[in-house]
């Protein structure tokens, strides 16, 4: 391709009138030709392609007016912080590469589940894991790993409408996929680190009362109803009950141990099994293994709806779970809130009332006298907790419950 200079201005005729043009050379090859009315803004034109040439090249020429001025502006702002408009382009273009690429979000899901079954995490917590990771997953189907950031993290959670420490467990969850994601190179930063956390407020304390109580056991399976029953009876944590051994189990001599390793306080305990729960035990007792299933979650929310509650997830992919939804929206009354941590709340508030011995009540619970005198004193009426001991099932027809009367 010849080679084009930069030309003085000439004088042309278009359309019959006197015009000015000038021609340089264009950074891309070929040339640009400006055409002026003016032979005095045809001379300043040729003048600044001059200096620009002369001292950047042709490729000074691209640089429009608009550009020019975006230039001299960035420059004045970045003078204060000593950095140059190489500088920001260089932080910009990092940030920009930062963003790209990344991999599907449901790809970091499988592959921290994958990890973690390695590990040899407890099978009831990678599901857990997968549902409220999925819960993430699709709320942004489009988006990478490189391109969440804390402002989305923020938005979910608070979209959730769940109480403040279940949003947080899910906020807990969210941050061990992206540090699992940072380790992989899928992203730089944790966009979990900074992201708001939820307060727990205090609330009044909420339990079943006798019929509901009743009606729980009488819609689990037999794989659950033992876990509910300890929960229900004896107030055991759920993270207790998730590690309990049927070994730990004596119903003979009416009693749970809940060993140092699985309790929350670190401390080992021994926990009296009343009557009516050796009943509901009885039946499924068995010589080792755990208490608790291992879909033990999908089994209870099943249990909660057939007893007129809501389940802890309605999108879980469970088709019994969904019929059961489906048949209770036809009802009246519709499903009720599942009050938090209600079976302890409730094991706790009856023994209470019953026994009125605090000290005896704190030990079996693995609090202090002060906690239970504080939160569960005067919350249960002695005729409901007579009542609430006398939930047993009948011999002939499974679980089908007698008690007396009385409400909480």
């Amino acid at each position: 391709m010849r080679k084009v200079n930069l030309t003085l201005p000439r004088r042309v005729k278009i359309g019959g009138k006197t015009f000015w043009q000038v021609t340089a050379p264009s950074p891309i090859g070929g040339r640009i030709r400006k055409t002026f009315k003016d032979r005095e803004d045809a001379r300043i034109f040729h003048e600044r392609c001059e200096v620009q040439i002369t001292k950047f090249g042709s490729q000074a020429m691209e640089l429009s007016d608009r550009l020019r001025g975006q230039a001299i502006e960035g420059a004045r702002k970045l003078e204060p912080y000593g950095a140059t408009i190489a500088d920001a382009v260089a932080h910009y273009v990092a940030f920009l590469e930062s963003r790209r690429g990344g991999v599907p979000l449901a790809q970091v899901v499988k592959e921290l589940t994958a990890a973690r079954t390695t590990e040899g995490a407890s099978a009831r917590y990678v599901q857990d894991l997968r549902l409220r990771l999925g819960r993430f997953t699709e709320a942004f189907p489009k988006k990478t790993s490189r391109e969440i950031t804390t402002a989305d993290v923020d938005a979910f959670l608070g979209n959730l409408g769940l109480a403040p420490g279940t949003a947080n467990t899910f906020r807990r969850d969210l941050r061990t996929m992206f540090k699992f994601a940072v380790r992989r190179g899928y992203v730089e930063k944790n966009p979990v680190d900074r992201a708001g956390i939820f307060k727990n407020k205090a609330g009044k304390i909420e339990i079943l009362t006798v019929e509901q109580t009743a009606r729980l056991l009488t819609s689990c399976d037999d794989s659950t109803l033992p876990a509910v029953a300890l929960a229900v009876f004896c107030g055991l944590r759920q993270a207790e009950l998730e590690r309990l051994q049927w070994g730990a189990v004596d119903l003979d001599e009416k009693i749970v141990t809940i060993d140092a390793s699985i309790a929350k306080t670190g401390s080992r305990r021994v926990v009296d099994i009343p009557d009516n729960a050796v009943a509901w035990l009885a039946p499924h007792a068995k010589k080792s293994g755990a208490v608790m299933p291992s879909d033990f979650r999908r089994l209870f929310d099943r249990a909660r709806v057939r007893a007129g509650f809501k389940p802890s997830f309605e999108g879980r992919e469970d088709d019994v779970l969904k019929e059961l939804l489906t048949a209770a929206e036809k009802r009246k009354p519709a499903l009720a809130p599942w009050p938090a941590n209600c079976l302890r709340h409730g094991a706790i508030s009856y023994r209470l009332a019953m026994s009125k011995d605090i000290g005896r009540v704190a030990t079996a619970a693995g609090n202090s006298p002060a906690i239970i005198l504080r939160h569960y004193a005067e919350l249960v009426k002695p005729t409901a907790a007579a009542a609430f001991f006398q939930i047993t099932p009948t011999v002939d027809e499974g679980k089908v419950i007698k008690f007396a009367g009385g409400a909480a």
